[in-house]
């Protein structure tokens, strides 16, 4: 089977698999799995080890932050505030992801060049992260500005704005796929780099 089917086929099972479970807190799960497999597998490689390992560290804390909303924030209040807490706390995660992808990116053109691609390509993906989080959020304002003070029968017309409301598990089960083949695209290649020199013997 040839490395581009091989990816396209984890490109689907993945989001197949994330846009099933419907949690968030499982989809963190199955993104924590792929971050595992590949630091399983790059561990001779140090440096892409260090990367891994904080965005482990990463998603780990979002769990636990998911965690702790699901906790003393779900149910405890109307929707309106339930989604500015849980998109803006996703926003947030999204942001600090973008920040470190970026940073280690440009770490690694510097001192290990073909690190670079793993870094810069998660960066768009979490780059496309933060627009899905953004979008929901800014549309859960739009959908409730009756809360926030505006004549409810000059923006009763906005109720109806639920395109992301009703389709962000879609979206966010395509974008972990897409990081996820990042990431295994990024494995496959530094060990057949790997593999090579043992080929030319």
């Amino acid at each position: 089977m040839k490395p581009f089917t091989k990816l396209l086929l984890t490109f689907i099972a993945i989001s197949f698999a994330v846009h099933s479970i419907n949690a968030p807190i499982y989809e963190s799960m199955l993104f924590i799995a792929c971050l595992a497999f590949a630091f399983y597998k790059t561990t001779h490689l140090p440096k892409m080890s260090v990367f891994l390992l904080y965005l482990l560290l990463f998603t780990l804390l979002e769990v636990i932050t998911t965690a702790i909303l699901d906790n003393f924030v779900y149910g405890q209040y109307t929707g309106f505030t339930e989604n500015i807490w849980y998109f803006s706390f996703a926003l947030i995660y999204d942001i600090c992801f973008c920040l470190y992808c970026r940073k280690s990116a440009i770490y690694f053109l510097r001192e290990e060049p073909k690190l670079f691609d793993m870094a810069n390509s998660l960066f768009y993906v979490f780059i496309l992260f933060c627009f899905v989080d953004l979008y929901a959020l800014g549309e859960n304002f739009i959908r409730n500005l009756d809360r926030l003070g505006f004549p409810e029968e000059k923006v009763s017309h906005l109720w109806g704005i639920t395109h992301m409301y009703y389709n962000i598990e879609i979206y966010k089960s395509i974008l972990i796929g897409l990081a996820a083949t990042c990431l295994f695209a990024s494995v496959y290649t530094h060990r057949s780099e790997e593999e090579l020199p043992a080929e030319k013997e």
